[in-house]
């Protein structure tokens, strides 16, 4: 592993070992793995393990450099050999792109984290870790008033006339207003869920019933075109036992996970597959990080549900199902263009969210408007989101 202190250890393979494309495999392999190795070290990564990772990123650049210049590779044809290389080239590019936004992300924790981490609490320091699986989600139900209500304070009192939790052993962890005055009230496990739902059954004020949950997805990188989309189950399942029982398990007919629709990859040569899995195979399938498929080792991460319409910037359909007469600009929130022909684009200054600057002419409230309507940063992106992750099961607590 790489050290903390001092000087970086000597890196575990060099170009100058490149003689023969299997030499090339067995130099990157070994690179990526420390690169990865120096990434997953601690909550942090340290000094040391930031110079390690920039020398074997330029020990790899070296070694695609020298792969260029042996001319002994044994290939069936000129052109085979390049797509080779340059889906290898591909995959190591986006490996690599991946890593250094993770080491230019990770900030030094402040004390109060420190000593959060210290004591066993969960702590979260600079930017998200790749492939992070979701926290459990919590069991909830949905209240329905009985009768007509005009505001959402009046159907928390419904409900809480409807049931007391005084002789129980819990209450409820959140009740939370949603649309058309009904609440969501959300608990620590299914037992405590199930145990509320027994005691509305009979009630006259609210309707109790479990909130509906959408499956979860996961996205696979860079499969090759080689492979057929209608053969990516039956791959997965097959030539990854850690998770073919619960794919492929008694009663489950193959649902465990199912191919949602596939994507472009930047390769031509490669492309991109997302699917449904059942809360038990989107946890594993993610704490793996990659699967085998064919000849491949294919990178795996979670896929949010979250569809955002790239021509009028909302949430919850596609540009092709848009109904919408006007296009935004993503960058400066104009109406009359679209974020390929922002005049302003490189303008400092002119960066503008449309939802945000919507949001507070709406609810006059003063949300920072300063990002892009799709970028990260934005609240409003955040809060759908947000709403769109509790309704996903990724798996409840006993």
């Amino acid at each position: 592993m790489p050290a903390t202190q001092g000087d970086p250890p000597a890196l575990p393979a060099t170009a100058e070992e490149v003689r023969d494309f299997d030499t090339f495999i067995s130099v990157i392999n070994k690179l990526t793995s420390c690169v990865s190795s120096a990434i997953n070290e601690g909550k942090s990564v340290t000094a040391v393990n930031k110079r390690l990772i920039s020398l074997a990123m330029e020990e790899i650049r070296r070694a695609a450099r020298t792969l260029n210049s042996v001319n002994t590779i044994a290939s069936p044809s000129a052109s085979a050999l390049g797509e080779i290389k340059e889906e290898i080239v591909a995959c190591v590019r986006e490996e690599m792109t991946g890593l250094r936004k993770l080491v230019n992300t990770v900030k030094k924790p402040t004390y109060a984290q420190a000593v959060s981490a210290a004591s066993g609490a969960s702590t979260s320091v600079g930017g998200p870790a790749p492939r992070t699986v979701p926290t459990i989600s919590k069991p909830a139900v949905i209240i329905t008033p009985a009768k007509d209500v005009k505001t959402r304070q009046e159907a928390v009192e419904l409900f809480r006339k409807s049931i007391s939790y005084r002789n129980s052993t819990y209450a409820p962890t959140r009740v939370q207003p949603v649309s058309n005055n009904k609440l969501r009230v959300e608990f620590e496990n299914v037992s405590q869920r199930d145990d509320t739902l027994t005691r509305l059954e009979n009630s006259k004020d609210v309707k109790a019933e479990p909130v509906r949950m959408l499956k979860p997805m996961v996205i696979l990188k860079g499969i090759s075109k080689d492979v057929p989309s209608e053969d990516l189950v039956k791959l997965i399942s097959k030539q990854n036992p850690e998770i073919s029982h619960l794919i492929e398990g008694e009663g489950r007919n193959g649902e465990g996970l199912r191919l949602r629709f596939k994507r472009g990859n930047r390769n031509s040569n490669l492309y991109n597959a997302v699917f449904l899995a059942e809360a038990k195979v989107y946890r594993k399938i993610l704490d793996l990080g990659r699967v085998c498929v064919d000849h491949q080792r294919i990178t795996v991460d979670s896929f949010s549900p979250l569809l955002q319409c790239h021509k009028c910037l909302q949430f919850g359909h596609m540009r092709s199902k848009c109904t919408a007469t006007e296009s935004i600009c993503s960058h400066c929130a104009g109406s009359d263009h679209q974020v390929d022909k922002c005049p302003v684009k490189n303008e400092p200054g002119s960066v503008k969210c449309y939802n945000c600057t919507s949001h507070n002419a709406r609810f006059k409230s003063n949300q920072d408007c300063k990002h892009t309507a799709n970028s990260d940063k934005c609240p409003r992106l955040r809060a759908m989101k947000d709403k769109i992750n509790q309704r996903v099961d990724y798996g409840f607590a006993p």
